[in-house]
């Protein structure tokens, strides 16, 4: 008969993990952009058109809001390398980013409450949509619609932003 140790250590080594003394696969951490800076203050536009806006695609995502500080020094938004650092790409140098026309990106106004909310929070100024992959082939990518507010060393990047899952 055996002993209560023995019958203890088979209860042990039966609910050991099984992959106990195997190197571990590594895994990609989910790639998370940078959207809003700690304390901001969402145009209460974007705030109201991103509240219940999903942009359609093979997974329809929620519209984020968007609210980062920006030193734009009078040049107004920022080209693809100076986007990618903003938002905190692992790699601004070579991050996938292709800047696009507002009606090229809505060409059947599917999203005009979304863009007229940027537009309302950027008082006029320009609105730029911005396509950045998240890796994958192509397949997930990021737009940001995006504008600025505010002038020189103050100002800030606002809008909205929204995963597609494109096949």
């Amino acid at each position: 008969m055996a002993s209560d140790e023995d019958y203890m250590a088979f209860l042990d080594k039966a609910n050991r993990d099984p992959s106990e003394g195997y190197a571990k696969p590594q895994t990609s951490a989910k790639q998370e952009f940078k959207a809003t800076d700690e304390g901001a203050q969402i145009p209460a536009a974007i705030a109201e058109a991103t509240r219940d806006s999903f942009y359609v695609s093979d997974a329809d995502e929620p519209f984020v809001p968007v609210y980062l500080a920006w030193d734009e020094g009078g040049k107004g938004l920022p080209d693809e390398e100076e986007f990618a650092a903003l938002i905190h790409h692992p790699d601004p140098a070579h991050a996938q980013i292709e800047i696009l026309d507002p009606a090229e990106w809505d060409p059947q106004g599917q999203y005009e409450a979304i863009l007229d909310a940027v537009r309302k929070a950027g008082e006029g100024n320009d609105v730029r949509v911005y396509r950045v992959s998240r890796g994958g082939g192509g397949v997930r990518v990021e737009y940001w619609v995006v504008t600025t507010q505010g002038k020189g060393a103050d100002a800030k990047i606002v809008g909205a932003k929204a995963l597609a899952i494109e096949s």
